[in-house]
């Protein structure tokens, strides 16, 4: 195997939102609310302040559909005021 091949192997493809959507696991009407919730929270966050509202939806709906985040981290989040950040997933 060769240099190159070795380089465009280790390249992850990154997939676009509706493959996401598509192969969510847990019914895609299920990541509706539960991006709505992240988005809202995502909003709240200074560092996420520069970013326009579309940008933190789409943002809030990749960490979702990813299962970055679930509604176990939604519900100690909403809880809590914003103060948890959710549990981060071995990739």
């Amino acid at each position: 195997m060769s240099k190159k091949d070795a380089a465009a192997k280790e390249v992850p493809i990154a997939k676009t939102t509706e493959e996401l959507m598509l192969n969510f696991g847990k019914g895609k009407y299920t990541a509706i609310p539960m991006a709505a919730l992240w988005a809202k929270e995502l909003k709240r966050r200074e560092e996420n302040r520069h970013l326009t509202p579309a940008e933190i939806l789409d943002l809030a709906l990749r960490e979702v559909l990813s299962g970055k985040v679930d509604w176990k981290d939604l519900k100690k989040i909403v809880s809590s005021g914003g103060a948890a950040e959710p549990e981060k997933k071995a990739e």
